[in-house]
């Protein structure tokens, strides 16, 4: 359920109001009046970020994130990221405590500057360095080009902004491994003395945030900077990944933004095709193009997969906060959830998109800004890919365990356990994973596996929680779609018995389509005006209008032309 506050947020001006038509400043500055206006709402506390409590999790699926991405990317490195690293190490430490209240407050932006130009993902490499000192303060450098953190806006916002840098301590020479570092950037107007932020040209298509290349020229940080411990780690690789966990949290979180998006485009794509209206050829009758199967089709399979995704969205978090989980472990859970949750809503919104027509194209109805966000969900806090590629080969492997099988005899079930199977056969082929015969072969079959292992666990999660069977039914039709010649060969289902299955799944589930828009419980946080006549007759006349917008007259004011030519 929505948060009432967030539902009454989302029907004020300040998200009703249409953006398109501002400068990209004028966009910017709403997406963070609208950031500080949803931080209100749910005042999160560091105990929420540290526990991912209830109150983060329904904030991370409140749909109101999905009404601006931009607003979104803002909300989950300022909580998520920022804060929720700071409240690690806030323990014992009142001056990190006093700046956690100031971001918490909204009061303070937060940052997050992990990844490198040059780097990318391969963040245990990094370059920037935090030199201590004989005064026992720290020097920030950026020392090559391809060292510059990238990505986050970094950039004057009109509050005081910090990050939590990450850099390589070094002492008298020696190096003490990647540690994290909370660094001042700028008062909100004006830069700190050696930081510096470049803007990046906009991402196409997504709502706008100034995402930048940022630079430390010789930053002077008090020894209250270094957030962990001065002494190397016996481990460093681990205790990397300790001080970074909170992207193994993000990587759950994004797959909960997924969710609304899906929920947001269904019900657009739904209600839309539910008015929308032709002439039938053969009677001369209009119809809705919701009884066309090529409509129907698209929009009930999303839909499904929808109700289907947050069951599993829910199970997911459930496994991912008990305390019986290690972070390995958490961080493989939130990779399959993220993984399987970001290709449907990525191939969905597409379909759905295509299946407006022109409509959906335009930014104001949503569906193409929402696909285009969630591209960069889909990169965020652990591109799908490589993380797919990391967990596929520990579970070949053996170094990581899928969840026990509700049924291993169902469809999916078999269908991930033959692709492991064939998979750690032709490993076994080669004299060990780091073979380059075998990467060239396995990399490309990483991420079906984990999609695999989510498909199956989403459908039992729909199962166990009681969901419609023709809904799950569907969900079914669409993931062997997904995977056609896996069924061919192994579950004996013909191509043309596959695609009965749709059809007669869809069209079991057709007439209850306007209650299931209803079920999804978005119809507060829609804008699009195509999904209904009112909302489209009211856009069209907030337009702006060049010539007499009343009714053409072709002898009006001695027109002399002919309007036929």
């Amino acid at each position: 359920m929505s948060h009432p506050k967030a539902i009454a947020l989302a029907q004020s001006h300040l998200f009703q109001h249409r953006s398109e038509h501002l400068s990209c400043d004028e966009r910017i500055k709403l997406s963070y009046d609208r950031a500080k206006a949803i931080a209100q709402v749910y005042n999160l506390t560091a105990e929420d970020l540290l526990t991912l409590s209830p109150t983060y999790w329904e904030f991370h699926t409140d749909p109101i994130l999905a009404m601006d991405g931009a607003a979104a990317t803002l909300l989950t490195i300022h909580y998520n990221l920022c804060a929720g690293t700071l409240a690690m190490f806030s323990s014992g430490r009142p001056e990190i405590l006093i700046t956690l209240q100031d971001i918490l407050a909204f009061r303070t932006s937060g940052q997050y500057c992990l990844t490198e130009l040059g780097h990318g993902l391969d963040v245990f490499h990094l370059e920037t360095t935090a030199t201590l000192l004989p005064d026992g303060n720290f020097e920030l450098n950026t020392p090559t080009e391809s060292a510059a953190k990238y990505m986050p806006p970094t950039t004057p916002c009109g509050i005081p902004c910090v990050a939590v840098v990450f850099a390589r301590l070094v002492v008298e020479g020696e190096d003490r491994g990647v540690k994290p570092f909370l660094v001042p950037l700028h008062d909100g107007a004006h830069m700190y003395e050696g930081v510096v932020s470049k803007p990046l040209s906009p991402r196409g298509g997504s709502r706008l945030v100034k995402h930048a290349l940022t630079y430390f020229r010789r930053v002077q940080l008090g020894p209250n900077a270094l957030l962990g411990e001065i002494s190397k780690a016996g481990n460093r690789r681990a205790r990397f990944f300790q001080d970074i966990a909170r992207v193994i949290s993000g990587t759950l979180s994004m797959g909960a933004f997924a969710i609304s998006a899906m929920r947001i485009g269904s019900y657009i794509a739904g209600r839309y095709s539910m008015r929308r209206m032709v002439t039938d050829a053969a009677t001369g009758v209009q119809r809705p193009i919701i009884t066309f199967s090529t409509q129907s089709i698209p929009v009930l399979t999303a839909v499904s997969q929808t109700l289907v995704m947050e069951a599993f969205a829910q199970d997911s978090y459930a496994r991912y906060t008990d305390p019986v989980n290690d972070l390995n472990r958490k961080h493989f859970i939130a990779t399959t959830f993220k993984a399987t949750i970001v290709k449907h809503t990525q191939n969905s919104l597409l379909a759905l998109g295509d299946r407006c027509g022109a409509q959906g194209l335009f930014e104001v109805n949503q569906l193409s800004v929402l696909h285009a966000d969630m591209r960069g969900a889909a990169i965020a806090e652990g591109d799908t890919l490589t993380i797919s590629i990391r967990f596929a080969i520990d579970l070949l492997l053996g170094r990581v365990a899928i969840p026990d099988y509700l049924n291993p005899d169902g469809i999916l079930a078999k269908h991930e356990q033959s692709l492991i199977a064939h998979l750690r056969g032709l490993m076994a082929q080669f004299s060990g994973h780091r073979d380059p015969r075998l990467e060239y072969i396995l990399l490309p079959q990483c991420q079906p596996l984990v999609e695999a292992i989510g498909h199956r666990l989403a459908y039992e999660a729909a199962v166990k929680r009681g969901i419609d069977d023709r809904v799950v039914n569907l969900y079914v039709a669409s993931v062997v779609e997904m995977d056609p010649a896996w069924y061919v060969e192994h579950a004996g289902m013909s191509r043309w018995s596959q695609q009965v299955q749709m059809l007669d799944a869809a069209a079991a589930l057709r007439p209850d389509l306007e209650r299931l828009l209803v079920q999804l419980g978005v119809e507060d946080y829609v804008t699009a005006p195509i999904t209904s006549d009112e909302d489209w007759n009211t856009y069209v006349g907030s337009l702006e209008a060049f010539g007499d917008s009343t009714v053409y007259s072709p002898t009006r004011n001695g027109a002399k032309c002919n309007p036929r030519v």
